[in-house]
């Protein structure tokens, strides 16, 4: 009669354990933000406007951080009618070569649809200010205009992150489009 009542016990408290350690593990909260009536996306709430990312303000960078910085979002977009660049894969490979980073890792770049949408995304890792970085990228063309999306953060933080980071690049949305 012991056996089982220890077996009971020991089979509540590890049910009890894991639900005390479950309990700690809260997914992201994410807020929807939608820009210049152009496009829509998912961000996780700990990210807000800012103008301290880039040297310049314009109304084609859209600029997101955390409140210590350590986690960033730029989106440049511009009218497919105002530069000089044939295709998406033409647009990926010219932002891509900007890249900041000092031994930049580049992964191959996936062709994908999002929202209808081509999209090329990669990651790059590499050394920035003595810090080694690690970002998601994503180009899109959609009908009239081109979008290069970057997030980042420092690679220590990688596993952390990368989840929240791919939900913001799969919900972006060309309010052109019909939401889905």
């Amino acid at each position: 009669m012991k056996k089982p009542l220890i077996n009971c016990l020991a089979i509540l408290v590890v049910a009890l354990v894991l639900f005390a350690s479950c309990k700690h593990i809260k997914p992201t909260e994410f807020k929807e933000i939608e820009v210049n009536g152009l496009f829509s996306m998912q961000l996780p709430v700990y990210l807000h406007p800012t103008t301290d990312l880039m040297p310049f303000t314009s109304t084609n960078f859209h600029q997101y951080q955390d409140s210590v910085g350590k986690v960033c979002l730029l989106i440049f977009d511009t009218s497919r009618a105002n530069i000089d660049i044939p295709d998406l894969k033409t647009f990926y490979d010219t932002m891509v070569s900007k890249t900041v980073l000092d031994s930049a890792q580049i992964t191959p770049a996936k062709l994908i649809m999002i929202d209808n949408d081509s999209v090329y995304r990669s990651e790059i890792a590499g050394i920035h200010n003595g810090i080694w970085i690690f970002s998601e990228v994503e180009t899109i063309a959609t009908k009239d205009r081109f979008y290069n999306i970057v997030t980042w953060s420092s690679f220590d933080r990688r596993e952390k992150l990368r989840d929240d980071m791919i939900k913001m690049l799969n919900s972006f949305h060309d309010i052109n489009h019909v939401k889905k």
